[in-house]
C-alpha cells in the first residue's frame, strides 16, 4: 500500500520522539548514579580533610610540648591540649564517616591507640618537666622516643589518605569510562536522530516551497498572460492606426475596427482575403517558402516603413504609409502591418508646397519690384517729391527690406525642414568673416550709437560656408546691436578650442530671461528682453543660425554673465590640413550636387505648383 507523504513523515516523527525520549531517560538514570557518587565523593573529601587536620593538631600539639619543655610557660601546655582536643574531635566524626565502611575500622583503631599513647608520654614528659626539670623530662622523651611515635602517627593517618584516594582514583576513573561510553552511544543516537529529522524537515518544507512557489509563479504566468491579451486587444482595439496580421502565404488572419473601416469592411471582415487585392504591393520582398529556409526569406523581407495605395471595397485608392514586422510563433511566422492613412497629410503637403511657392513667386517678385521702386524715389527722385514725404518713402523702403526677409527667413527654413540647405564649405579666415559682417553692419551700429570691442586671432581659419557663416554672424552682431544700450558696447572674439573655432557675440543690454532661454532657438519664437521693450522681429533669426551652425558640424548656445547682458557663440570646425581638405571637399562636392538635384526638383514642383493655381 503507498503511503501518503504525511503518514510516512508522522511515522518517521514517532520513531525520533521515541528514540529522544529513550535517550532523555537513560541520561536521567546517569545523572541520579552521577549524583550519588558525588555524595560518596563528598564524603570521601571529608575524610581527607579530617585526617590531614589530625596530623596538623599532632604536629601543633607536638610543637606546645616542646615549648612548654624549654620555657614552662602554661599557654604552651594550653596549646597542647587544644590541639589534642581537636584531634578528638577529628576521630569522632572519622568514626562516624567509617560507621558504614568496615575495611577502615582497623587502622581507625590503631591511629586512635597510637594518638592516645602519643598523648599519654608527651603528658608523663611534662610532668617530669614539672618535677625534675628541663634535663629529666629530655632524658624521659628520648626514652620514649616521641618523635618517632610522631612520624608512626603521621604514618598511620597518610596510610588512611592513600587508601581513600586510591579508591576514589579507581572509583572516578570507572565511572569516567561508564559515562564515557553511554554518553558517547546517546550522542551518536541523539545526532542521528536529529539529523534525519532535519533532514525530512527540510525535504518536506523544500518540496512545499517548491510546489507553492510553483503554483505561484504559474498564477502570476495566469495573470500576466490575461493581462496582457487585455491589454493588447484593448491596444488594438483603440489604435487610430490600422492593423492587420497576415500569413506569409498573404493571408488576412486578423485586423481592428480601424483598419476595416479605413478599407470600406464596416459590417464584415476582410479575414481569409488577400492582403494584395486590399494593399497592392504588402507582400514585395516577402516570400512563402515552407521549412527553415521559407522562414529565413520571410524575415529577410522588405519590413521598412513604406507608402502604398489601398484599395477600398468601392475601388477608391487610399495613400497609406505601413510599417511591417514578423512575428515567429514556432515553425510558423506572421507578418503584422500597421497602416496608417495619410490622405491629410498629403493634402496638408500639398498645401504647404502651394503656400511655398506663392510665397516665392507670388509675393518675392512683386515685393522686389516695389522696393527697387522705391530705391530709385529715395535716389533719383528725392527732389522731385513734395516736401515731408522722404520719410515716408523711407519707412516704407525699410517695411519692403523687413518683409522680403522674413520671406527669405521662411524659405529658408523650408529648405532646412527639407534638407536642402546648400553648403559650399571652404577654408576661410575667421577674422575676415567677422569684420565682413561689420562693415555690412556698420549703418546699423552708427545709428544705434555702439562700438565694437574686437579680440580677434588673425591666425585662425575655419572650414565653412562663407555665406551661411556670413549670414549667422550678422545675425547675432544685428541683435546684439538691436540690444544694447546707446554708447554701449559690444564685444567680438575668436578662440582655438581643441580642433575648433569660437566666434563669441557679447552685449550689455538688458539680457535674456533665464526662464525664457530654452526659448531662444525656437522657430517663431521672439522673446521679450528684461526690461519689458519689445522689439521687431521675425523670431526666425536664430532658429535659421541654429539650422545653418549644425548643419556645418558645429554647436551653438548663449551664457548669462552675472554683470548683465547676454553673450551668444557658436563654434565651427577648423580647417583641415590639406590632404584632409582635399578629401572634405570632395565629399562637400557630392553633397553640393545631391543639394542641387534635390533643389531642381523643388522648383520644378513649385513650377508646376504655379502653373496648376
Amino acid at each position: 500500500m503507498q503511503l501518503s507523504l504525511t503518514t510516512k513523515t508522522s511515522a518517521i516523527i514517532v520513531v525520533v520522539a521515541f528514540v529522544i525520549v529513550f535517550i532523555g531517560t537513560t541520561t536521567l538514570s546517569l545523572s541520579v548514579d552521577r549524583l550519588q557518587n558525588s555524595y560518596l565523593v563528598s564524603k570521601q573529601f571529608q575524610l581527607l580533610d579530617l585526617l590531614n587536620s589530625v596530623v596538623i593538631e599532632l604536629t601543633r600539639g607536638e610543637a606546645g610540648e616542646k615549648e612548654y619543655l624549654l620555657t614552662g610557660k602554661s599557654a604552651a601546655k594550653d596549646r597542647f591540649y587544644f590541639a589534642f582536643s581537636q584531634i578528638e574531635a577529628d576521630i569522632s566524626k572519622l568514626k562516624v564517616l567509617f560507621s558504614d565502611r568496615s575495611e577502615y575500622v582497623m587502622l581507625l583503631e590503631d591511629l586512635t591507640e597510637s594518638l592516645s599513647f602519643r598523648k599519654s608520654c608527651a603528658e608523663e614528659v611534662m610532668s617530669v618537666r614539672d618535677a625534675s626539670g628541663l634535663q629529666a623530662a629530655m632524658e624521659r622523651s628520648h626514652r620514649f622516643d616521641e618523635e618517632g611515635m610522631t612520624q608512626h602517627v603521621e604514618w598511620l593517618a597518610k596510610d588512611v589518605s592513600r587508601t581513600i584516594n586510591r579508591e576514589m582514583t579507581e572509583r572516578f576513573s570507572d565511572l569516567d569510562r561508564d559515562n564515557l561510553n553511554s554518553m558517547g552511544g546517546i550522542f551518536v543516537i541523539l545526532c542521528s536522530s536529529l539529523v534525519a529529522l532535519l533532514l525530512l524537515k527540510y525535504g518536506v518544507n523544500r518540496y512545499v516551497e517548491d510546489r507553492q512557489e510553483a503554483e505561484a509563479v504559474l498564477n502570476q504566468a495566469r495573470d500576466a498572460l490575461a493581462e496582457r491579451e487585455a491589454r493588447m486587444r484593448a491596444l488594438v482595439s483603440t489604435a487610430p492606426d490600422g492593423i492587420v496580421t497576415v500569413t506569409t502565404d498573404g493571408i488576412i488572419e486578423t485586423s481592428n475596427a480601424v483598419f476595416d473601416q479605413m478599407f470600406g469592411f464596416n459590417s464584415a471582415q476582410p479575414v481569409g482575403l488577400s492582403v494584395e487585392s486590399i494593399l497592392p504591393g504588402f507582400m514585395l520582398g516577402f516570400s512563402s517558402a515552407d521549412g527553415p529556409e521559407g522562414s529565413a526569406a520571410v524575415k529577410q523581407g522588405n519590413s521598412g516603413v513604406r507608402e502604398l495605395s489601398g484599395l477600398t471595397r468601392d475601388g477608391l485608392r487610399v495613400p497609406v504609409e505601413i510599417s511591417i514586422s514578423n512575428v515567429s510563433r514556432g515553425e510558423e511566422t506572421v507578418l503584422i502591418g500597421i497602416v496608417r492613412d495619410v490622405t491629410e497629410r498629403k493634402a496638408v503637403e500639398e498645401r504647404v508646397r502651394d503656400f511655398y511657392s506663392m510665397v516665392s513667386h507670388e509675393l518675392r517678385t512683386p515685393l522686389a519690384s516695389i522696393r527697387t521702386a522705391l530705391g530709385l524715389l529715395e535716389t533719383n527722385f528725392a527732389g522731385a517729391l513734395p516736401e515731408g514725404s522722404m520719410p515716408v518713402v523711407k519707412i516704407a523702403a525699410d517695411e519692403a527690406d523687413r518683409l522680403m526677409r522674413l520671406i527669405n527667413d521662411i524659405l529658408d527654413m523650408r529648405k532646412i525642414e527639407a534638407g536642402k540647405m546648400e553648403l559650399y564649405s571652404d577654408s576661410y579666415k575667421a577674422s575676415e568673416l567677422v569684420n565682413r559682417a561689420l562693415e555690412g553692419l556698420s549703418t546699423l551700429s552708427d545709428e544705434a550709437l555702439v562700438c565694437f570691442h574686437l579680440a580677434l586671432d588673425e591666425s585662425i581659419e575655419v572650414f565653412c560656408d562663407y555665406d551661411r557663416t556670413l549670414q549667422v554672424l550678422s545675425n547675432l552682431l544685428s541683435n546684439a546691436i538691436k540690444y544694447s544700450p546707446p554708447q554701449g558696447q559690444i564685444d567680438v572674439e575668436l578662440s582655438n578650442l581643441s580642433g575648433f573655432c569660437r566666434f563669441s557675440v557679447r552685449d550689455y543690454g538688458p539680457g535674456v530671461p533665464k526662464n525664457q532661454t530654452h526659448k531662444l532657438f525656437a522657430r517663431f519664437e521672439q522673446l521679450r528682453s528684461s526690461d519689458g521693450q519689445y522689439r521687431s522681429g521675425t523670431g526666425l533669426g536664430l532658429a535659421i543660425a541654429k539650422a545653418m551652425v549644425e548643419a556645418q558640424g558645429g554647436q551653438i548656445g548663449v551664457d548669462l554673465p552675472d554683470d548683465g547682458g547676454s553673450l551668444f557663440w557658436f563654434t565651427l570646425p577648423l580647417s583641415l590640413p590639406d590632404s584632409e581638405d582635399e578629401e572634405a571637399l570632395e565629399i562637400q562636392e557630392v553633397t553640393e550636387g545631391q543639394s542641387i538635384d534635390a533643389d531642381k526638383e523643388e522648383s520644378k514642383e513649385e513650377t508646376l505648383s504655379q502653373e496648376n493655381a
